[in-house]
């Protein structure tokens, strides 16, 4: 029962980068809400309420795309590293020596990857957008921004913050098969992840458009890079546009359209086999 929470800890041991990264930013994000530099002027009658939700919304989703872009680029170095490493450092051999499964030690650096990293940054985005907000509406106090633009409205912050949390869930499923290929390069590749994580899909794309002149792998991987975000529609379903979002019913339809689209199921069965090839290939290795 112990198990699983500690090799998660051991993760989060080793790979700091993981959270400490996350707090750099946050911090740095709370220090700049503090030396604000704007001039902003506006026709404070052309801002209806709609507009203001809107506006308000808008700017607490701006202050969590620095950590969810620092996100993008932590975990898919994690996961070309985890495996790799410590096979280079030979930590393997006292892993191994230890009553520890292979498939328990791979799950839990795909958790920590896929679940528990990206939320906690999004629990860290929280904190940092309350503490950023809060600070600007000081500093800004003398102004008409705070209230047409920094005016608290508990409702549409609880939607933009669930807004979010639903776009973040399924980001997580539809890149799962992603980051279950770069776990198993990292368990696969003896040197240069990077390149081996990289090379076979440019390969692909290169010899399929010299040998048919098409390019189908490229719209593969760039369907499964950016597949999702146009149907979650997030700038309409953050605004709360009339237009394409009309009522609490269809406010969702982002996201089950997502859920009910084939290759987002697909993509999951693959990871599953990824995974098991993952587990397979770490049980039959050493140090070398």
């Amino acid at each position: 029962m112990n198990t699983l929470p500690i090799l998660i800890r051991r993760e989060l041991w080793e790979h700091r980068a993981l959270w400490i990264v996350p707090l750099v930013v946050a911090a740095l994000i709370v220090i700049a809400a503090m030396f604000p530099h704007a001039s902003i002027h506006f026709d404070r009658s052309d801002i209806t309420s709609h507009k203001q939700g809107a506006m308000f919304a808008l700017f607490h989703s701006a202050l969590t795309i620095p950590q969810f872009l620092v996100l993008s680029i932590l975990v898919p170095f994690y996961l070309l590293d985890c495996l790799y490493a410590e096979r280079k450092d030979r930590s393997i051999l006292f892993w191994k020596a230890l009553p520890v499964s292979d498939a328990l030690t791979v799950l839990s650096k795909f958790m920590v990857a896929l679940a528990i990293v990206p939320l906690g940054v999004y629990v860290l985005t929280i904190l940092t957008d309350v503490a950023a907000s809060g600070i600007i509406a000081v500093r800004f106090r003398q102004s008409d921004i705070p209230r047409s633009l920094l005016g608290w409205d508990t409702a549409i912050w609880l939607r933009t913050q669930a807004v979010i949390l639903s776009a973040l869930v399924l980001a997580m499923l539809w890149y799962a098969p992603l980051a279950a290929y770069l776990l198993l390069v990292s368990a696969w590749a003896k040197r240069n992840v990077i390149l081996w994580a990289t090379m076979p899909p440019l390969v692909a794309i290169i010899l399929e458009k010299i040998a048919f002149g098409t390019t189908y792998v490229a719209i593969i991987l760039g369907y499964r890079l950016n597949g999702i975000w146009g149907t979650l529609d997030l700038q309409n379903r953050l605004s709360g546009d009339t237009h394409a979002v009309r009522g609490p019913v269809t406010a969702t339809m982002g996201p089950l359209r997502v859920l009910e689209n084939p290759d987002l199921w697909l993509g999951l069965l693959l990871t599953v086999v990824l995974v098991w090839g993952t587990i397979r290939i770490r049980r039959h290795q050493d140090d070398t």
